[in-house]
């Protein structure tokens, strides 16, 4: 059975997660929360580095500010997207007030920004809002690209 590294998005721990079978119902080794909170997980740089590298799901990363309108704008239809993947993308945010140093290094310049990544690498990006449902289209598009 083919296995997929997922991170905890309470912990980050990486977690082996057999795939399709299990990832419905699977809690973190570590915490024993569940690996499937849609929630957005805010990042630091740490969680970030985690994140992009071992998640073997695609990641999706809004670089955002809280003093940015059309961030705090999208911020709902971010989460509602979020809400519908469980473990098949796994939804960051990066408040680049905090965290500028990881905007500077994937050169975000512009707000709202998000960014795709895979096994580490970039897959694409977006410097505007998005819906709920572009989001969610995006979100499919990667995990279509990925299988």
């Amino acid at each position: 059975m083919e296995t997929l590294n997922i991170v905890c998005p309470h912990c980050q721990k990486v977690n082996s997660v057999v795939n399709e079978v299990e990832k419905r119902q699977v809690v973190c080794s570590a915490c024993g929360k569940p690996l499937s909170d849609t929630t957005p997980v805010a990042c630091d740089a740490e969680a970030f580095k985690t994140h992009i590298s071992e998640n073997e799901i695609p990641v999706i990363v809004d670089f955002y500010s809280p003093d940015c309108g059309p961030c705090m704008e999208m911020a709902p239809d971010y989460e509602t997207a979020a809400s519908t993947f469980g473990l098949e993308v796994r939804f960051l945010k990066v408040n680049t007030l905090n965290d500028a140093d990881i905007a500077l290094q994937y050169g975000v310049n512009e707000l709202p920004t998000m960014i795709a990544f895979k096994n580490g690498m970039e897959l694409n990006r977006f410097s505007s809002r998005l819906s709920k449902e572009q989001l969610k289209m995006w979100a499919e598009s990667l995990i279509q690209m990925t299988l």
